[in-house]
Parts: C-alpha cells; sequence; structure tokens
C-alpha cells in the first residue's frame, strides 16, 4: 500500500496530515475536440472562393491546415510572446500615458507657435 499524500509505502515512516509532505499531483488535462457554437474563421482558412468557413472541431482544422500547407497560429506563438504588446497597449490607455501624451502634444504647439512667430517677425 502506498499513501496517498506522498505517494511512498506505508511501512517507511510516518504518513497522514503534518506527518508526511505532499507529493505533487499531474493534473488531467483534456482538450475536447469539438467546437460548441463553431469558429469561423474568416482569413487564411477561407474556402476557395474567399468566404469564411465555420469549423466545429480541431481535427477539421488541422486538416484544412494540412490542406492548404498553413500552421496553426498557437504552433508558433504562445501566450507570453504576446504579453509585452497587451502591457504596452495597458499603458497606453492608462492616465499617465494619456497626460504625458497631452503634455506631448502641447509642447509641439508651443514650438509650432514659437516657429510662426519668429518667421513673421523676420
Amino acid at each position: 500500500m502506498t499513501c496517498d499524500r506522498c505517494y511512498r509505502p506505508l511501512h517507511l515512516g510516518e504518513h497522514g496530515l503534518y506527518k508526511c509532505p505532499l507529493a505533487p499531483r499531474r493534473a488531467a488535462a483534456v482538450r475536447p475536440d469539438s467546437i460548441p457554437g463553431g469558429l469561423t474563421i474568416e482569413h487564411g482558412l477561407c474556402d476557395d472562393n474567399g468566404e469564411p468557413v465555420t469549423y466545429y472541431s480541431q481535427s477539421d482544422i488541422d486538416r484544412a491546415c494540412e490542406a492548404k500547407g498553413m500552421r496553426r497560429w498557437s504552433d508558433y506563438y504562445s501566450e507570453d510572446r504576446t504579453k509585452p504588446a497587451r502591457e504596452q497597449m495597458e499603458w497606453q490607455r492608462s492616465g499617465e500615458a494619456q497626460r504625458l501624451m497631452h503634455q506631448n502634444r502641447e509642447r509641439e504647439r508651443e514650438q509650432q507657435q514659437r516657429r510662426q512667430t519668429g518667421e513673421r517677425r523676420r
């Protein structure tokens, strides 16, 4: 028999809550093949006329990619590669970014006005 917490034989040492370490467990991850409601792809995997196609399973998308000689976006990129762009976009929406953009616009207007008044004086 083995311990449910540490997966060691019960005859070796003490077992139970606060007596043996809790060994990490593997989570069961299942990616379903079906796509409820379907996924409409409007570019890349369109039909021959260029019309969008709705796919109802992951394997249909894989077959369409293979038929067109394409690969899925997720084969090349992962979320960690797109994170810097998301962070940049969030910062640009922030109050600090808006304030800095406003200051820069004002500074450009002032410089432009100074140039125009300097040209008029000559």
